[in-house]
């Protein structure tokens, strides 16, 4: 059907899908949730509603209906894509809706077929090629970083594309720790001139992506996972949970009730569930890296290197790309993004004596050892 009823007045589905949105990104669930419903009613198989209705459903505690109409939004948008293969909006919101649901192998299948331009990030279109252009004429290759969330990776980016004249872009789908190359967007990006700031993981879809494209190199920016797990908590709860689409992740958003709770209770979940999708992350670059013939080469590099000394952080970043240090200007003005303290032992402060040893108990020998983490 193409009329919805509102309070008051007959407005056409378009319009009362823009109220109920309104509402939504304005905080007002309930009054969102009202005009979605109606919709819902009067056009059962409008997608858009049922991922709104999702997203509401998990925010205010109700699970089961949430993934109900997730699911039915999942049969619908592959109804149409089947209906029409060629509709590349409705291919990558499938491949975003299974990535979220933890259905990683066909999301990966389907954004095989996916053709989509680069993102363009802090430019428009217009301003992105330009700068790209200029980039590629003075050779400066796609550089590529995979990074554990909530590392100060945002503000290294800025400073490494701002520095250079790189264009920044993305080129995945989905969230961490499932983020989806898609092969198309790899392709273009690997012509250079761009800089690229994704969460990365080793899976054997973005490896073959990656060497396919022609992308030889990448660089793995961590952080003490229980500093950034600390930063997630704070995230997660005043950010990506009152997003849209942030609910729909069920891996690295809690449920609301522990959203709602006490910070310590929140960090609680955080250790037993966010940390260690950190942990796999970063376990499995170093696998990759420890091969006698590795798919590509890695650098790793550290917020805390970083912090400590940032002009050799970035000299060694040139080195891995082979970019002269001429070409870099140290001095260049850039935005720093999401570094809420930037602190790198600030979870010693806040974690209880029981959070510190449950952290410590996840956290591989090995791998402290090597980086430096100490209880």
């Amino acid at each position: 059907m193409s009329e919805a009823q509102t309070t008051t007045q007959t407005v056409s589905l378009t319009q009362a899908f823009s109220m109920a949105q309104t509402k939504h990104f304005a905080g007002d669930l309930d009054g969102a949730r009202q005009i979605y419903e109606r919709i819902a009613r009067a056009a059962p198989d409008h997608v858009d509603t049922l991922v709104m209705l999702t997203s509401i459903d998990y925010r205010q505690g109700r699970d089961p209906q949430a993934q109900a109409n997730l699911a039915r939004a999942i049969d619908l948008t592959r109804a149409g894509v089947q209906r029409q293969p060629d509709d590349m909006r409705s291919r990558a919101a499938l491949v975003n809706f299974l990535l979220a649901q933890n259905r990683r192998g066909e999301a990966e299948a389907m954004a095989a077929g996916l053709i989509l331009p680069l993102n363009p990030i802090r430019s428009d279109p217009a301003e992105f090629s330009t700068r790209r252009e200029k980039s590629i004429e003075r050779g400066l290759p796609a550089l590529v970083i995979s990074t554990l969330p909530k590392s100060a990776s945002e503000s290294i980016w800025n400073k490494l594309a701002q520095g250079l004249g790189l264009a920044q872009c993305y080129f995945s789908l989905g969230l961490f720790p499932d983020c989806c190359l898609v092969p198309s967007r790899v392709v273009e990006a690997a012509k250079g001139g761009v800089a690229v700031k994704e969460h990365i993981g080793p899976t054997a879809h973005n490896l073959a992506t990656l060497r396919d494209a022609g992308i030889d190199r990448l660089i793995v920016h961590h952080r003490d996972p229980r500093q950034a797990a600390l930063s997630w908590a704070h995230f997660v709860r005043d950010d990506v949970g009152k997003r849209v689409m942030g609910p729909l992740w069920r891996k690295i958003v809690p449920p609301a009730g522990t959203l709602a709770a006490s910070m310590e209770e929140l960090i609680d979940w955080c250790l037993e569930h966010y940390l260690p999708l950190q942990i796999e992350f970063l376990a499995g670059w170093r696998t990759i890296a420890a091969q006698a013939d590795p798919p590509l080469s890695v650098l790793f590099m550290s917020f805390e290197s970083f912090l400590a000394e940032p002009e050799t952080y970035f000299a060694e970043v040139l080195k891995f790309y082979d970019i002269s240090r001429a070409d870099f200007a140290a001095d260049a003005k850039a935005e720093t993004v999401h570094l809420r303290k930037g602190e790198t032992e600030e979870w010693r402060s806040v974690f209880t004596e029981a959070q510190r040893k449950r952290a410590w108990e996840i956290l591989p020998p090995e791998m402290a050892r090597d980086y430096g983490w100490e209880y």
